[in-house]
């Protein structure tokens, strides 16, 4: 199976949080130094750092998980599953389908319940800034619906690629372990020690 191809909105979305967060990334270092300045010179931090910061570094350490799921940048070991046979794998790719599915409404569903809450209630940070809460909220319910959705939209299509008979495309540890595998195979049928 070839590299699987999203819809280019989905694709387009991705870019733009992975954009978003780069662009938050910047802004939060940029706080930093601002305040690591404003203590070291004029003796004082600025107001709000750790209120900012927070709800910043929340916000970038989401905003990437759809792409990251795209392009299969998350870990991922199948060292054992590479070693399984055809059948075994077409099925635990099923299981992973549900499990996914199941997995996926429950966080969504529970982080639209305490986007819903924060909201309603005005919930605002702890420090002087007293900031709502809400618009970070809001960003791991979308990241999290965006990243649900393509992780098993991912593992349903290598479903349908194993029941098909082909063997979905493996990352490029599994194709190195496999190479050496057969190379060791190989080596063993020359009869060389």
């Amino acid at each position: 199976m070839s590299r699987i191809s999203f819809p280019r909105p989905v694709r387009g979305t991705a870019t733009a949080f992975n954009l978003a967060a780069g662009l938050l990334l910047l802004a939060l270092m940029f706080l930093t130094v601002a305040d690591v300045v404003g203590r070291g010179v004029f003796g004082q931090s600025v107001l709000g750092t750790v209120d900012i910061s927070t709800l910043l570094l929340v916000t970038i350490a989401f905003l990437g998980l759809a792409s990251a799921e795209i392009d299969g940048k998350h870990v991922s070991v199948t060292l054992v599953e590479a070693r399984l046979g055809f059948k075994t794998r077409t099925v635990l790719s099923g299981i992973r389908v549900v499990l996914l599915l199941v997995l996926g409404v429950l966080i969504v569903w529970g982080m639209g319940e305490v986007l819903l809450s924060a909201y309603e209630r005005g919930e605002t940070t702890n420090d002087i800034l007293r900031l709502a809460t809400w618009p970070a909220k809001l960003v791991l319910f979308l990241s999290f619906l965006l990243f649900f959705v393509m992780a098993v939209w991912k593992e349903v299509l290598e479903f349908r690629a194993f029941r098909s008979g082909e063997v979905p495309e493996s990352n490029e540890v599994d194709a190195a372990i496999e190479q050496a595998h057969s190379a060791a195979q190989h080596k063993d049928s020359e009869g060389t020690p």
